[in-house]
């Protein structure tokens, strides 16, 4: 056609068969086609998934409309590639991407693949906590410089903020919380007592008089398992680093000066939802400080708690323990970072507005229990998968612990009512068996007396806190509770804001 040299001549093109736009997909090979077409389908979503990820966004509905297996399992292998290069450096991350990976390779049929992700997703999870308190550098330990030591601890009921101290959301993003450090009934219902005893064992009594003797450092150092009533005394004798498998337990109390007893003991229902384990690990954690003439702050007293949970497996943040180890009510407030440092703000209250705060909340014993563990890697896999509603509410109620700090300071008990209904709501986003018949049922009928109400802790059951209408609203309430206590196995406690955290004795 340009009259160039070539075999082809422009005559030749003139007579050819001509052939149109349709008649020529009768020469096309339609599978080499198609196949063409699902590479590149799949290309593309494989890298459209990468890129979510990457850009911390809810690929749910990317996953729901998967091209097939070998997509999924292909992007799951990438993700565990790169979060294997950035463990060391940015474990949070890592963790965020290894538990995504998890959610393509189950998806892709690869459950044992995808377990393992998920794995190494909360192991990492456990070692950024670790990680944050290496600064806690500790020398076990010469000898037992007291022969007894009592740690009593209150209460704590959470208003704001619950779930944004837990790692990896507080690690990324800090968290906020507010919450108040109570007694019931008058008393302190926490207790850790260690004294020596002549034998060389660890003899460990939990309420109830559950009693059990370790005389192997084996014993000490066995991984905690769930259900474990020792697993806070042990993992904490554990933490003091004066126990090692090569050395027998009867030579390290020897070279202590005794063997030891400790006895825990909570007034309280199980899963009662008020922090009682975390704060149980502070008083025992304390007493051994004690016991080993250790001077502890509380700010490092927090951390060896979260810790400790981390090696219980049981996780959890730092919220519960700063409730009873910081008196009365305070706003608590950490930054970024893997080093969680803990910002106290008390309320700044006089006597009297502290009375009557007192005198409108009512602390009602449920008789349901729940115990939060696996809520806890619920909610953590939620965050991990960066899942838009759980994102959304987790910073939702940092906002409202700030707001509630507010309303309570200027004593105003409706707008501190509501803002505890809406959290509540929040919290039944966050997880749908928050709640249940049984608990709306009796929500209902206490709404006539109240303002706002919200479980305590992780909910499902538990203690409910009540702010009532008024004063005099307080008293009729309790007299209903009381009458329902009879049908449910339910209790009101008298409930008073703590001055004290901790109290050694």
């Amino acid at each position: 056609m340009l009259r160039r040299d070539s075999g082809y001549s422009a005559h030749e093109w003139q007579r050819a068969e001509r052939l149109t736009l349709a008649s020529s997909t009768e020469w096309a090979d339609g599978a080499a086609l198609e196949a063409a077409r699902a590479r590149r389908l799949k290309a593309y979503w494989r890298m459209t998934a990468l890129s979510l990820v990457e850009s911390g966004a809810d690929i749910r509905p990317l996953l729901a409309n998967a091209p097939g297996v070998g997509p999924l399992a292909e992007t799951g292998e990438i993700l565990c590639r790169k979060a294997a290069e950035v463990e060391g450096a940015a474990p949070t991350e890592a963790a965020s991407l290894y538990y995504t990976a998890g959610l393509f390779l189950g998806n892709a049929g690869l459950s044992q693949d995808s377990d393992h992700a998920q794995e190494a997703a909360f192991r990492l999870v456990q070692q950024a906590v670790e990680m944050g308190s290496r600064s806690d550098a500790r020398v076990p330990p010469l000898c037992w410089k007291r022969d007894e030591v009592t740690v009593d601890g209150p209460a704590r009921i959470d208003l704001g903020g619950g779930w944004s101290d837990s790692p990896p959301f507080c690690l990324d993003w800090g968290g906020t919380v507010l919450n108040v450090a109570v007694r019931l009934d008058g008393r302190y219902p926490i207790r850790a007592l260690i004294k020596r005893v002549g034998e060389p064992v660890i003899r460990c009594v939990a309420s109830g008089d559950t009693e059990v003797v370790y005389r192997t450092t084996n014993e000490i150092l066995y991984p905690a398992s769930p259900g474990d009533e020792m697993s806070i005394p042990r993992t904490a004798l554990a933490m003091t680093g004066l126990f090692r498998l090569e050395e027998p337990l009867a030579c390290v109390l020897e070279r202590m000066g005794s063997g030891l007893e400790i006895r825990t003991e909570v007034n309280l229902p199980m899963g009662s939802g008020l922090g009682t384990s975390s704060i149980l690990a502070a008083c025992v954690l304390q007493a051994l400080a004690e016991m080993g003439g250790e001077a502890l702050d509380p700010q490092t007293l927090s951390d060896r708690v979260m810790r400790l949970e981390q090696l219980m497996t049981t996780g959890g943040g730092w919220q519960d323990q700063a409730g009873g180890i910081f008196p009365g009510a305070k706003l608590l407030v950490s930054g970024p970072g893997l080093r969680q440092r803990i910002r106290v703000q008390p309320l700044g209250w006089t006597a009297e507005r502290r009375r009557d705060f007192e005198q409108h909340v009512v602390l009602y014993y449920t008789g349901i229990r729940r115990v939060a563990r696996n809520l806890l890697r619920q909610v953590v896999g939620r965050y991990l998968a960066r899942e838009t509603a759980c994102l959304q509410v987790l910073h939702s109620i940092k906002t409202l612990a700030l707001e509630m700090s507010h309303a309570m300071q200027e004593g105003d008990w409706e707008q501190l009512g509501s803002l505890l209904d809406r959290h509540w709501q929040l919290n039944q986003v966050l997880d749908p068996h928050t709640t249940n018949a049984p608990i709306n049922a009796l929500l209902e009928g206490v709404r006539p007396y109240i303002r706002g109400a919200k479980l305590a802790g992780a909910g499902g059951g538990g203690f409910l806190i009540l702010i009532t209408k008024s004063v005099e609203v307080a008293g009729d309430l309790r007299s209903f509770l009381n009458e329902e206590s009879a049908r449910n196995g339910g209790a009101v406690y008298g409930c008073e804001i703590a001055s004290e955290g901790l109290k050694v004795g």
